[in-house]
């Protein structure tokens, strides 16, 4: 069967589009859309950096200040939030969040030694038969 008469597997398409949804989402990252700075000295940053400092508050936590129902000012604490305070451990020690493949098995050391082991011993077999 010639090369281009093969039909894609889902799989391929799968990653293809994966790859695709990526480099949109990287191309829209970039886009200089997002106020930030202060209210006196406000500049456009890009949605990137809008996300990264949004990840960054919640993570070390913030004080709020609100008008309660008397039009008095009153502050709201809001705590540390310990997954994005992970989250950002993780990026600053260089590792990658884990992509969850479905239910993939987790085999233990042991299973795959075990493994290794039966398939060595099948050859060794296998060879002495000859």
């Amino acid at each position: 069967m010639a090369e281009k008469d093969k039909k894609p597997t889902i799989k391929g398409a799968k990653q293809r589009a994966g790859l695709l949804l990526s480099s949109m989402m990287r191309s829209i990252a970039e886009e200089e859309t997002e106020l930030g700075g202060t209210i006196e000295d406000p500049r456009m940053i890009s949605k990137a950096e809008a996300l990264a400092r949004l990840i960054w508050q919640r993570g070390l936590g913030w004080v709020e200040q609100m008008k309660n129902d008397d039009h008095q000012v009153v502050e709201v604490v809001h705590q540390p939030d310990r997954i994005y305070l992970a989250m950002l451990l993780d990026r600053l020690e260089g590792r990658v969040a884990a992509v969850d493949e479905g239910k993939k098995e987790k085999r233990t050391v042991a299973d795959k030694v075990g493994d290794q082991n039966k398939k060595r011993l099948n050859k060794i077999a296998g060879d002495a038969v000859k």
